[in-house]
């Protein structure tokens, strides 16, 4: 289908996102730059990215740094019908290459598919914290050993993330796109596209039903591309929501995480290196082949939320602690946690890939009851990068008592030590139900169940000093056999795995 692009249709259009955004903040919805790029993208001629710097280039809209945007008293007395003649005027010229003076004889002709897809909604909720400042470096602790106490524009988006039943979109007028061109510019905004009961599919479709887990009807695709359905949520974190899912060729139970938010504190000349990094450490996930590491089984990071697909476990470690009452887990069982992660962390730093982001939370367990690792390399997606534009973003503050003194610090030579640090103070928990202070009593003197022995491997892991810390898991597992030499844990290299339901205790 073929459409004429006019100055008084761009004019319509550019209106109608204004206008889309005073009713989103009427009622209360999400004006993130990433959500309304999804939202009213598929209702616009052009791609969205030429109206956000039309508006933003002659001020009718501003971005705070949450990249929540919001019109400008400029772009209020647009909406409410100011500015008429300077505002067709502007578009006239930032347009220039697409309409031509706004003579509809002269004006580009473009090709456009017709469409009755709905767009996804915008997300409502935000997890990321944007204004936490950076902790500074701690000092180094009194005892021996102590630890720190710290409490370009994006490809077109051709399909939908994974979501549910869209809401519907505001309430506005459609506009009269058959007045001429001569008339003048006209303040109703073009009408967005039909909705539709049907979710379409990505590239690797996932159809999510609603949350009670009914089915929805599914969108045009090839069969080959029904691979996966999206069930209730189990989980969520400062990157995503975790759902529960089925493979349907296989009938395996998988795991879809949604990343949704991540794109939401970056423009649209960074989002290509957000995706960048977040291929990446995904990529290097799936390589590391291991019982102690999550298993990714596929991504797609070209939809506007992107997700990957991981091997279903359950609960995690937080859940755990979180039933020890504040006293840890059953110290053998902790042990055993314990190695399970060591030589999990161990194989990833032998394929070059460290975590930087270890916590409870990242730990899951099969079905079987053993430690599992997820979420490598996640934090790294959205560290800073001055030399790219990107922004300090920091995820929350539940990960700061497990980041080792550099990583704090933002060092630039962080590598395997942090992640020996970040267990030391996991093994602490573990044994005790808390994490430790800078003048925190040892294990063992905390729980007297606790082997003595643990005391002083804990202590060189959480030093703060790299140099005096262990540099990689192979010395710290040395210590730990030459410790343990009844055999109880096996030897060095054996990894203890269950087979069957791992006991409670």
């Amino acid at each position: 289908m073929s459409q004429t692009m006019t100055r008084e249709k761009v004019s319509n259009e550019a209106l109608y996102i204004l206008k889309s955004l005073r009713e989103n903040s009427r009622l209360g919805r999400s004006n993130k730059l990433a959500d309304v790029k999804s939202f009213l993208e598929p209702s616009v001629s052009l791609e969205f990215d030429s109206y956000f710097f039309f508006l933003r280039k002659f001020h009718y809209i501003a971005m705070d740094r949450e990249a929540q945007l919001k019109l400008t008293d400029q772009g209020e007395r647009v909406v409410d019908g100011d500015y008429g003649d300077k505002f067709s005027g502007e578009v006239g010229e930032f347009f220039a290459d697409q309409i031509l003076g706004g003579d509809e004889t002269n004006a580009t002709v473009i090709e456009t598919a017709p469409t009755s897809r709905p767009p996804p909604p915008p997300a409502t909720d935000l997890l990321v914290d944007a204004d936490e400042p950076a902790a500074p470096a701690p000092q180094s602790s009194g005892r021996p050993g102590g630890v720190s106490r710290r409490a370009p524009p994006p490809p077109p988006v051709q399909d939908e993330p994974l979501t549910s039943s869209p809401p519907p979109p505001p309430q506005v007028t459609a506009p009269n796109n058959d007045r001429p061109a001569s008339s003048g510019y006209s303040h109703s905004p073009p009408p967005p596209p039909p909705m539709t009961a049907t979710i379409p599919l990505t590239a690797v479709a996932v159809q999510g039903p609603p949350l009670g887990g009914a089915g929805v009807g599914a969108g045009k695709g090839q069969d080959v591309d029904l691979r996966y359905v999206k069930y209730d949520p189990i989980g969520s974190g400062p990157l995503g929501t975790v759902f529960k899912g089925k493979h349907n060729a296989l009938g395996l139970d998988i795991c879809v995480k949604e990343l949704k938010d991540i794109f939401g504190y970056f423009s649209f000349l960074q989002r290509g290196e957000v995706i960048k990094r977040l291929k990446k450490e995904l990529c290097a996930q799936a390589q590391v082949k291991h019982p102690g590491v999550v298993q990714v089984c596929d991504q797609n990071t070209d939809v506007a939320r992107p997700y990957f697909v991981m091997e279903l476990c359950k609960g995690s470690l937080r859940e755990k602690l979180d039933q020890g009452g504040g006293k840890g887990v059953p110290v053998k069982l902790g042990i055993r946690y314990f190695l399970q992660m060591a030589y999990a962390l161990r194989a990833a730093h032998q394929s070059g890939l460290t975590h930087h982001n270890l916590k409870p939370e990242n730990v899951l367990f099969d079905t079987w009851g053993n430690a599992k690792l997820a979420d490598f390399g996640l934090s790294r997606v959205i560290e800073v990068d001055q030399t790219k534009g990107m922004p300090q973003v920091f995820v929350g503050t539940g990960g700061m008592g497990y980041m080792s003194p550099e990583l704090i610090a933002r060092a630039k030579d962080v590598g395997p030590s942090s992640d020996v640090y970040a267990l030391g103070i996991l093994l602490y928990e573990m044994m005790t139900g808390t994490i430790p202070g800078r003048r925190s009593a040892l294990p063992s003197e905390v729980n007297s169940e606790c082997p003595s022995k643990l005391d002083p491997i804990f202590d060189k892991m959480t030093q703060d000093r790299k140099d005096q810390r262990y540099g990689d898991l192979d010395g710290m597992l040395d210590d730990f056999y030459a410790a343990f030499t009844d055999s109880e844990y096996l030897a060095k290299g054996d990894l203890i795995l269950w087979s069957e339901a791992a006991p409670a205790k």
